[in-house]
């Protein structure tokens, strides 16, 4: 039975930031493409309804801001977490 070794405080760390960074282009997509949806109304390239338009606009730029509250937010928390598991002494240690 192998069994994973534990992650490193940097590991953790890592990975924290990778998935972060993984999840703000995900929001910075969602606002693009609300943007895009509004902006292609105001040149007259939008083929729908502009109530449509402006309501899927603004719907995507608000998840996406909403989205990249919620990653900053945990990312600021998980790294909180780690510092404060960097500053504790090892309870592994006999002394």
């Amino acid at each position: 039975m192998d069994r994973k070794p534990e992650e490193t405080p940097a590991q953790k760390r890592t990975r924290a930031q990778n998935l972060a960074t993984l999840r703000a282009v995900v929001a910075a997509y969602l606002v693009y493409l609300g943007g895009s949806m509004i902006a292609d109304y105001f040149r007259g390239k939008a083929t729908v309804s502009p109530i449509l338009i402006w309501v899927s606009g603004l719907f995507f730029i608000a998840a996406g801001l909403g989205f990249g509250y919620f990653i900053w937010k945990q990312w600021k928390a998980e790294s909180a977490a780690l510092a404060s598991k960097e500053d504790e002494p090892d309870s592994t240690e006999e002394e």
